[in-house]
């Protein structure tokens, strides 16, 4: 049984597990509209549940739970405050606090699938809306720290569910407004882990064990030319987003280096890593052409150099994990597959990074950053966990 094709379900079917990301720690950088910072710029670190004082944080009075960080050139541009929040959580499914960066994606979604970029929308609004109706962390929904799971949410189901276009949209409003309380709810669960992209995989999984879209799914080809070979590491950038386009996906890197040159670096060596492993293995050229061996790693390679300060073992951590993520997935597949009938989507992401951060301050050298953001950043801002 294949993962998925790239073609639509029943035309639309299979594109790819996806992906994303953020997490949940102990501190983090929420920059607010003034560049002041409520937590950190990445991750749902901090409490996810807005407590009765919660609503009332600021710059001043930090708490453990808070730090500081440079606010983004973009946070000058003054958004509507939904707006501003819905784009971030785009940009955050690549731990991207930026609402520039978010929007150049959902460019790079309508190169590669305009159906999927409205769906994407349509599902960051929904977690966002649900968080702020719910009265879910402010400063976290301010980060995007919700809707990137929404965002995730509706790129999924616009190619996994197989639905008619209305109920793909109701679909994505419910399923996106769920990932948002789910998040809320892991985060006394996962203690200081981040959740990464748990809150949309429990999503999403819930509802296409009911479709099993990949029972009597198109099966992918099992060769593919060179040309195609040689793109497969920019189309597993953009398969992180469920996208089947190199083009969407140099788009998506241009987006990610918007924000910061390291982290796009480290994706696109994380996507080529996934690559190599599954060439290693003897994946079929088909599902590598496709992407479907490089997004999970792509994620993980990214999630270390957000999450790490900089050094020789956490760069060899970057593409060690990358490698591990890869052989997880050839498994995860076929096993998640056969018994639900369902993509892996970005659950080996998910498992792998998770190992990752319980690595930081016990191994020499792998040292967390104090306010995770970038490679360019993380220099020296250690912490203690």
């Amino acid at each position: 049984m294949t993962l998925y094709s790239s073609s639509r379900l029943p035309s639309r079917l299979p594109r790819a597990s996806i992906t994303l990301r953020r997490g949940v720690t102990s501190a983090f950088t929420t920059r607010t509209r003034s560049g002041a910072n409520l937590g950190c710029s990445r991750h749902p670190l901090g409490p996810l549940l807005r407590s009765p004082s919660s609503a009332a944080v600021s710059s001043s009075a930090p708490s453990r739970a808070l730090c500081t960080a440079p606010a983004d050139d973009d946070d000058r541009v003054r958004l509507p405050p939904f707006a501003d929040e819905c784009l971030r959580g785009v940009g955050q499914v690549v731990f991207c606090n930026s609402p520039a960066s978010g929007a150049m994606i959902l460019g790079a979604l309508a190169v590669g699938d305009p159906w999927l970029a409205v769906n994407a929308a349509v599902g960051a609004a929904a977690a966002t809306a649900a968080a702020r109706g719910a009265g879910l962390d402010a400063g976290a929904t301010s980060a995007g720290l919700f809707g990137y799971n929404g965002c995730l949410v509706g790129c999924a189901l616009s190619v996994f569910l197989g639905a008619p276009p209305v109920t793909t949209l109701a679909a994505t409003v419910v399923g996106g407004g769920a990932s948002a309380i789910v998040a809320a709810a892991l985060k006394p669960a996962m203690g200081s882990v981040p959740q990464w992209t748990l809150a949309f995989n429990f999503t999403t999984l819930s509802a296409l064990a009911y479709v099993r879209p990949l029972d009597g799914a198109a099966a992918i080809p099992a060769d593919a030319g060179a040309l195609e070979l040689a793109l497969s590491p920019l189309v597993g950038v953009s398969q992180i987003f469920v996208v089947n386009s190199p083009w969407a996906g140099a788009m998506m890197l241009a987006a990610i280096g918007h924000y910061s040159k390291g982290c796009a670096a480290h994706t696109l060596a994380g996507s080529c890593v996934g690559v190599a492993t599954a060439a290693a293995v003897g994946a079929p050229a088909g599902e590598i052409a496709m992407g479907l061996w490089g997004f999970n790693p792509a994620l993980t390679s990214l999630a270390v150099s957000v999450f790490f300060v900089n050094s020789p073992q956490a760069l060899a951590l970057s593409g060690g994990s990358a490698a591990a993520t890869a052989v997880l997935f050839g498994g995860a597949k076929t096993a998640i597959g056969a018994a639900a009938g369902c993509p892996a989507l970005t659950l080996p992401f998910c498992a792998v990074a998770s190992g990752c951060h319980l690595l930081g301050g016990a191994a020499p050298g792998l040292e967390l950053a104090a306010s995770p953001h970038s490679p360019e950043k993380n220099e020296g801002a250690k912490t203690t966990m």
